[in-house]
């Protein structure tokens, strides 16, 4: 058996499933899925859907289900004018998202809306006696083991948008994570951008994640799609599964 995290999906259902077939994905293993799933790509509701149906996956909210959440009907109409509508469809490719949930049954869509309402925002994992703590982005002590559904909802807008990599007002830098004894495993900023702007001759090039202290960023830049981050071959985009018994990391590009 085996634990296994990814991020940042963006509705690639095939690129997924390639990374499931590189890391031998069987049901004896276990992936944690760090939010993002939907948008940009054509396959969000798709690979929610897929995560949902197996028992041995999971998925953490990210900002992209945020919006959703803030953005469709909650009774489960196919309607779309929530507070965060116009930003979700409009600026972060939640259209082509919208359009495939709009499609399902209205069961259907309540189903969903009722499985992403329950997933966890911070989730700590134990693997071969090294603790891990998960997230789409930042860390909120007091949103530990605690689903959506129940959470404070500024503190999970601070988890799922927050970032160091991009100097967020507030977010304290690398010395909120030094004093936890955890390795913390997020997502959001795609290694490209954080390579490009605060790297330096320690970074690796290529499809790697990148570690900084006690944290590593799991993006592969699924959000950029097939094209290059800024126009350098090295900076390849996909997904990038880590697995957590041993911190193999298993690179997926388009």
């Amino acid at each position: 058996m085996a634990i296994y995290t990814v991020s940042d999906l963006h509705g690639q259902y095939d690129l997924f499933k390639k990374g499931l077939e590189k890391i031998g994905f069987s049901d004896r293993d276990f992936l944690y899925v760090l939010g993002d799933v939907i948008d940009r790509g054509r396959d969000g509701i798709k690979l929610l859907r897929y995560i949902r149906e197996h028992k041995n996956m999971d998925m953490l909210l990210g900002n992209h289900e945020h919006m959703m959440l803030h953005s469709v009907d909650h009774s489960g109409r196919a309607l779309c004018s929530g507070i965060d509508s116009v930003i979700w469809l409009d600026y972060n490719g939640g259209d082509v998202t919208f359009d495939r949930y709009a499609a399902l049954t209205e069961g259907a869509r309540k189903r969903l809306l009722g499985w992403l309402r329950n997933r966890y925002v911070v989730k700590t994992v134990e693997v071969n006696k090294k603790r891990f703590c998960l997230s789409h982005s930042y860390f909120d002590q007091s949103l530990i083991n605690i689903r959506y559904r129940y959470a404070d909802e500024a503190a999970v807008y601070d988890v799922v948008w927050r970032s160091i990599y991009r100097e967020d007002p507030g977010t304290n830098g690398i010395d909120l994570y030094g004093k936890y004894d955890y390795t913390f495993v997020s997502g959001h900023v795609p290694v490209q951008y954080v390579k490009c702007y605060y790297g330096g001759e320690h970074i690796t090039p290529g499809l790697t994640a990148l570690w900084h202290g006690n944290m590593v960023d799991i993006d592969g830049g699924c959000s950029y799609g097939e094209h290059f981050y800024d126009g350098n071959p090295e900076h390849q985009n996909g997904m990038l599964f880590l697995r957590l018994d041993d911190l193999k990391e298993f690179p997926v590009s388009f």
